[in-house]
C-alpha cells in the first residue's frame, strides 16, 4: 500500500466525514425510534438519556476519525517533510455542521413566516439532536411559537461537533498523552 500525502489524507477525510455524518444520522434515527417509544413512560428523563446517548454516539464517530487522522498527518510531516495541517480537524468539524445550519436557516425562514411549519422536518434532518431539540420545542410546537432563547440554544448545538473534531485531531496531531495529563495533572 502506497503512502498517502497529507493532501490526499485531507481529500479522503472530507469524504469520510460526510459518510460518517450519514452514519450519525442513521444512528440518530434509531435512537429517535426508541426515544418516541420511551417518552410516555420516562417523560423528561427520556430527553436527557436519549439526548446524551445519541449525541455521544455521533461525537464518537467523529472523534474516532479525527484521532486516527491526526497521527497519520503528523507522521507525514515528521517523517517525510509533508505540509503541516494543524487546523484540519477544525475544517472537518466545520464541514460536519453544514447540513445542520442549512436546515437551521430554513427553520428561521419558518419562524419569520416565509414558509410553513418546519419543526418536524428539522428534527428529522438532525436526528442526533432530536431529543435535545424536543426539550425546547415539543413535537406539536409550530416553528413560529419557539422562543428566541431556544433558537439560540438550538443554533449552538453543532458547536459540539466542531469542538470534538478539532480537539481530537489536535490530541493526535500534537501527540498529547491525555491519560498522563489527567492522572498526573500536568
Amino acid at each position: 500500500m502506497a503512502l498517502l500525502s497529507n493532501s490526499q489524507y485531507r481529500k479522503k477525510a472530507i469524504i469520510q466525514i460526510f459518510l460518517r455524518l450519514i452514519g450519525a444520522e442513521l444512528i440518530g434515527v434509531s435512537f429517535a425510534f426508541f426515544y418516541v417509544a420511551a417518552k410516555p413512560a420516562l417523560g423528561g428523563l427520556s430527553n436527557v438519556v436519549f439526548g446524551f446517548c445519541s449525541l455521544a454516539c455521533m461525537l464518537c464517530l467523529f472523534a474516532d476519525q479525527c484521532l486516527k487522522l491526526g497521527g497519520k498527518v503528523k507522521g507525514n510531516v515528521t517523517l517525510h517533510g509533508d505540509t503541516p495541517m494543524p487546523k484540519l480537524g477544525l475544517l472537518l468539524g466545520v464541514l460536519t455542521t453544514i447540513p445542520y445550519y442549512i436546515s437551521f436557516i430554513v427553520l428561521l425562514l419558518a419562524k419569520f413566516g416565509v414558509i410553513g411549519n418546519f419543526t418536524g422536518p428539522f428534527k428529522l434532518i438532525n436526528a442526533c439532536f432530536l431529543p435535545i431539540i424536543d426539550t425546547f420545542a415539543k413535537s406539536a410546537t409550530p416553528t413560529a411559537d419557539i422562543y428566541w432563547q431556544w433558537f439560540i440554544l438550538i443554533a449552538l448545538l453543532p458547536l459540539t461537533m466542531i469542538a470534538t473534531c478539532h480537539i481530537c485531531y489536535k490530541i493526535s496531531y500534537d501527540n498529547i498523552d491525555v491519560a498522563k495529563k489527567v492522572l498526573y495533572k500536568q
